[in-house]
């Protein structure tokens, strides 16, 4: 059951679209495209670049875990080692 009135407004769209007129574009259009897509690929940092930073970020990683690891058995060391004391005291 559709209401005459919900029918005549979905002409009445329809009539719209059908009015559009096509519009022609300007004649560089594609080259202006061409252009700041060629930009955005001057952009861009390459894949070598990126697997460097990481390898680097991987060694840098690594030394710490090992300083980190290490950390432990120097901490005993300097508890055995006495440190003087060279300060003066008033009696």
């Amino acid at each position: 059951m559709i209401d005459k009135s919900s029918k005549q407004q979905m002409e009445n769209s329809l009539e719209l679209l059908n009015s559009i007129k096509r519009v022609k574009p300007p004649e560089d259009l594609y080259q202006k495209i061409e252009l700041k897509i060629e930009n955005a690929k001057g952009n861009l940092i390459s894949f070598t670049w990126v697997k460097v930073a990481a390898a680097v970020f991987v060694c840098v990683f690594s030394v710490e875990i090992y300083l980190l690891s290490n950390q432990d058995q120097t901490s005993d060391i300097t508890e055995l080692i006495q440190t003087a004391d060279n300060t003066l005291y008033d009696e």
